[in-house]
């Protein structure tokens, strides 16, 4: 669509964006300048992606930056032009980093709210010492200058000229002049250093200094005294404002001005209320609060503010790459506008709580490395247990190395309890069109990051159970929203944002100025004093949610249980269990600001995120109490039928609690799976599940993979396939976290089923297992178990089990390894109790005429001592018994999953050979142990064949754990019986590489 119109005379429009921003002085080329193609350095030398072998091999570490959208190249740059640059530094570990976030974010978990303390980020996850030198004596050998590294080691500052710059990465640089004027640098070409180092650096910020940061509030209307909500306040007199006692309301500037409270603006007490947040002078006391500003603040107008509400907060600075005084003064109604509004909103909503302005130099002239220092500064002081941002950039004009610093800062933040907020920008789904014009789908960062929490922006009208909100899109801009670019798909939004990749926002609160937010600011063309205005802007909603934050980390349950910290993993934890109980769902409009966008809907949307704070309910879930999760020797319980606890076809544990969705699973997504009190599984102590999973309608080759919820994701799977329109099952056992909870995650698109078949519990109440040497009970081809060899057809066949195989009369459950084979057509396999109800849950799936594919099933025993086994289409049938439960027998224990054998990795196993793999001392597993529970695969198969996993020592027996057809990767859960030297052997017909990943063990 065209550019929208935006505020008619007297009505508020979006605020400029980097209002008085001065172009940088860059000197056009001369004979000294740097050169616009990339500069041969004789230190590195420019080379392709990746350089050549050897330690000192130079290596190109990320992008070179794009010019943007509407931007001229004019020239070189300047030699001589002064470059603030960080060389940013991986930590030494970060899928450590990654895994420690998830941790203390995570219910349940040994870990959670378990935060690092201050300081101590640099000793644990920082790069070590051999690195940061490593790193400064390359700088040095290239001519530079490195500075002190950080605090939090992961970033050393240089300050080089560009032909510095030019010669130690070995990158050319030249100006452009952007599309409002402004002049600007950037590389040519992505930094090099030596490969020995390199891997070490995941980015060079200050390269380029072409920024578009800005703050996201719309134009300030002024507050009439006259009633008119429009009218602007004139003339050069100076005035003051009485200080009042404290009152959840206004004072007479706002209550005298004809605009009606809860209607034309929101009064703290009046928002807190509808929000369900608590109003006292003293709420917040003991929490502090940081905001990220790019401008001077008017000291004046906030003590304006602050006696307009009667409130004393206490408000100091941190000056970042900027001294007090410098930059440009907040006198003329523009500097200092997006500041006011976020301190004022913390004064109105949290005034007990303190208030830390991190200022750094001024919009129109910070460059990343600017923003960048800021962020790390507040992370770093570690002194607010809440950041709160209004200030962001379109993810595509930013830089892949800005972003990558970012997010280890931010992670940093997360693993030390600090809670990020960042608005999501008010230019709609088109995030860049004010930098560059664009009206494609776009978001901002930093709402985007993975490790900050996005903030949308509503619509309000009326207080209490009268308020409504719809999206705010209007004539002053719109909610920013969409799906990021940059990031993959991240857990904590599974099942509810089933989008591709990262989707912002998260939450979303008041933003559109017709109904927005008090403030005082100083404009000297109208009044020699502060001047009471009203403005909206996600950066009114964003430092919403950070007083939301605050009140929480303040109230008796945070206090007991620890402060809110990284809260995603909560917010949409609590969303899946109960919505819209501590969420306020907001349903109508859309953020087609610019270009068509998305809709808000029930639920979750790219619009509004979850919604906006119900206070109470959110703080119960976002404060809830650690939990702990059940450990140590386990018996079972079978479900006399299986239960389905996820099916992403029909919505069945898919999406949040009281909105389901019908979208599959993306590729990288993760599908959390409640098991705790859910079919009747208990609520508590639960240590391990046996689930039966089927992938269905499957868009190409992948797998899926199972884990406990808030742990390590492991690189092992639990079911593997090779195309597009397949459906394919496989049974595994899968370790419970303590928040009741486990993960379900594929590498490609499909829908998935879950349906649970046991548990395992820390008590003694259950059953326990017996290994048998595996024995083959049903061969439907060779009259084994049944009178005939016809294959059957939609038909039960009645299979004896006591007294059968070495199952004994005792038995209570039994562990078959059903198979399917020489197929017509498609059709299923279900196992069940003989003269139960047959159940809606399938055991073994296949999807083409001439498919052999095996799953292990745990099926309770009849009175009568059968199991039954349904056959939904045409196929021969295969049972082979591996043990049983029993009162008597040896307890399971789970183990963080691991790959135990790989043959990729070294060799094939090859027709009628036998492998043996030690089980005993692998992954925590003791010796004496009775048999192992293992998902083996089959893949690179060379024919039709079988594996038989068995004791080593022992005979191989005749039955089958696997079997497959020429092609085909095919997974199976085996409970295999090991030896007396802790082994268990695999034996094949047909050369295959196979895979085997332990779960658990039983002795």
């Amino acid at each position: 669509m065209a550019k929208k119109a935006h505020a008619a005379p007297g009505r508020p429009g979006p605020a400029a964006v980097k209002s008085g921003r001065r172009a940088r002085v860059i000197m056009a080329a001369s004979t000294a300048a740097v050169a616009l193609a990339v500069v041969t350095a004789t230190a590195n030398g420019a080379v392709a992606q990746g350089g050549t072998p050897g330690s000192d091999a130079p290596k190109r570490i990320g992008t070179a930056p794009r010019v943007p959208a509407g931007a001229t190249v004019t020239g070189a740059t300047a030699s001589g032009t002064r470059l603030h640059l960080s060389v940013n530094l991986a930590p030494r570990d970060p899928q450590s980093l990654a895994d420690f976030v998830t941790a203390v974010s995570t219910p349940g978990n040994a870990q959670y709210h378990h935060y690092l303390a201050k300081g101590q980020f640099a000793s644990v996850f920082g790069p070590t010492r051999a690195t940061i030198a490593g790193v400064s004596r390359a700088l040095k050998a290239a001519g530079l200058a490195p500075g002190k590294v950080s605090p939090d080691g992961l970033s050393i500052p240089v300050t080089a000229t560009a032909a510095q710059a030019s010669h130690a990465f070995a990158t050319g640089f030249r100006n452009v002049r952007l599309k409002d004027g402004t002049t600007d640098y950037l590389n040519t070409s992505a930094p090099s250093l030596p490969a020995d180092v390199a891997a070490s650096v995941t980015g060079v910020v200050g390269l380029s200094s072409v920024n578009t940061v800005a703050g996201h509030h719309t134009a300030a209307r002024r507050a009439s005294r006259t009633g008119s909500g429009s009218a602007t306040v004139s003339g050069r007199g100076s005035r003051t404002v009485t200080a009042n006692a404290y009152s959840p309301a206004l004072c007479a500037d706002f209550t005298g001005s004809g605009l009606t409270d809860g209607t034309d603006y929101y009064s703290p007490g009046k928002l807190a209320g509808t929000y369900g947040m608590t109003s006292s002078a003293t709420v917040g006391a003991g929490q502090t609060v940081a905001v990220f500003e790019l401008e001077n603040v008017d000291a004046g107008s906030i003590a304006a503010y602050q006696s307009c509400v009667g409130t004393s907060t206490s408000v100091s600075t941190v000056y970042v790459d900027t001294t007090a005084g410098a930059g440009a003064p907040a006198t003329d109604g523009s500097v200092g506008v997006e500041s006011a509004l976020d301190i004022d909103d913390l004064i109105g909503l949290v005034p007990g709580a303190s208030i830390i302005d991190y200022q750094g130099p001024d919009a129109a002239s910070a460059t990343d490395q600017n923003v960048l220092d800021v962020y790390q500064r507040m992370v770093t002081d570690d002194q607010a247990q809440v950041i709160s941002t209004s200030w962001g950039e379109c993810e595509a004009v930013e830089s892949s190395a800005t972003a990558n610093a970012e997010n280890t800062v931010f992670a940093e933040a997360a693993a030390q309890g600090q809670s990020v907020v960042a608005a999501s920008g008010d230019d709609g789904s088109s995030d860049c069109y004010r930098a560059t014009g664009s009206t494609a789908k776009a978001v901002d960062d930093p709402a985007s990051q993975p490790y900050v929490t996005g903030v949308g922006g509503t619509t309000m009208t009326g207080s209490g159970s009268s308020a409504t909100q719809t999206t705010w899109n209007n004539d002053t801009g719109g909610t920013g929203g969409g799906v990021s670019s940059r990031w993959a798909p991240v857990v904590y939004q599974g099942g509810v944002a089933t989008t591709a990749k990262r989707a912002v926002p998260d939450v979303s609160a008041l933003a559109d100025p017709y109904s927005g937010y008090p403030i005082y600011l100083q404009d000297d063309s109208q009044s020699a004093s502060p001047l009471p205005a009203i403005i909206g802007g996600t950066s009114g909603a964003a430092p919403t949610w950070a007083a939301a934050i605050v009140q929480a980390n303040a109230g008796t349950a945070c206090q007991a249980n620890g402060q809110v910290g990284f809260l995603n993993n909560a917010l949409y934890k609590a969303a899946r269990s109960s919505y819209p109980t501590n969420f306020w769902d907001v349903t109508s409009g859309n953020n087609s600001t610019y270009a068509t966008g998305f809709t808000s809907a029930a639920g979750y949307d790219e619009v509004t995120g979850l919604g906006s704070p119900k206070e109470a309910g959110l703080t119960t879930a976002l404060c809830a109490a650690k939990g702990t999760a059940a450990t140590g020797a386990s018996t079972f319980h079978p479900l006399s039928s299986p239960k389905r606890l996820l099916d992403t076809r029909n919505g069945t544990g898919w999406g949040l609690s009281s909105i389901p969705t019908t979208k599959p699973l993306v590729a990288g997504g993760t599908a959390p799976v409640k098991i705790e009190g859910v079919g009747g599984i208990p609520s508590s102590g639960v240590t391990g599940v046996v689930l039966n999973l089927t992938v269905t309608g499957t868009t190409g080759a992948g797998s899926v993979t199972a884990w406990a919820d808030g742990t390590t994701k492991p690189s092992t799977s639990n079911l593997n396939w090779t195309g597009a329109s397949q459906t394919v099952a496989a049974s595994t056992t899968v370790k419970v976290a303590g928040d009741g909870v486990v993960d379900l995650s594929t590498n490609s698109a499909t829908h998935l089923i879950a349906d649970v078949q046991g548990y395992y519990t820390s008590g003694t109440t259950g059953s326990k297992y017996t290994a048998l040497a595996p024995a083959r009970l049903l061969d439907t081809r060779s009259k084994v178990g049944i009178s005939t060899t016809t294959k059957i057809s939609n038909a039960v066949v009645s299979l004896k089990v006591r007294g059968h195989g070495g199952v004994p009369t005792g038995a209570t459950s039994v562990v078959l390894n059903l198979t399917a084979t020489q197929t017509v057509g498609g059709g299923y396999l279900e196992a069940y109790p003989e003269g139960a109800t047959r159940p809606t849950a399938s055991n073994v799936n296949w999807s083409a005429t001439g498919t052999t594919i095996p799953n292990l099933v745990v099926v309770p025993i009849a009175s009568d001592g059968n199991v039954s086994i349904y056959v939904h289409g045409t196929s021969h049938v295969i049972a082979d018994v591996s043990g049983y439960f029993s009162t008597s027998g040896s307890t399971f224990d789970t183990v963080t999953p691991l790959r135990l054998l790989d043959t990729r990795k070294t060799a094939a196993l090859g027709s009628g050979k036998t492998l043996a793999l030690q089980i005993s001392g692998a992954d925590g597993i003791p010796a004496g142990l009775k048999a192992v529970v293992l998902t083996v695969t089959v893949t690179g198969t060379t024919g039709s064949g079988y594996l038989t996993a068995f004791a080593d020592g022992g005979s191989r027996p005749t039955a089958s754990n696997l079997n497959w057809v020429k092609g085909k990767t095919i997974s199976n859960q085996v409970i295999a019986p090991v030896g007396s030297d802790g082994k268990v052997d695999f034996y094949t017909n047909s050369t295959t590489n196979v895979i085997a990943d332990v779960a658990g063990y039983i002795g």
